[in-house]
């Protein structure tokens, strides 16, 4: 989780999709992740829960190309397959 946070951060979309599970990896843009890595500016991650070991509920805080504060609230679901952990799914949260 706090990775992909980073890669949002830094940006690296290819990086994003690597740690997207295989399967799934159809419903992604690398270029659309980039891009949204790179119009906002992110500057910190909460982790609000850890319900299970493969869930995470996190806030992303980040400035939005506008100047404005916003935050990004979501509940992932995360698969370890061959000793990585891979992004399945992240539900948004208000």
């Amino acid at each position: 989780m706090r990775s992909r946070f980073s890669a949002f951060a830094i940006p690296n979309g290819e990086y994003l999709m690597e740690t997207t599970l295989p399967g799934k990896r159809k419903y992604h843009n690398k270029k659309d992740l980039q891009e949204w890595g790179e119009i906002n500016e992110w500057t910190k991650l909460e982790i609000i829960q850890t319900p299970a070991l493969n869930h995470v509920e996190f806030k992303a805080y980040y400035t939005d190309q506008d100047g404005h504060q916003q935050i990004h609230h979501e509940f992932s679901v995360f698969q370890k397959m061959h000793e990585h952990w891979y992004y399945v799914s992240g539900e948004f949260l208000d």
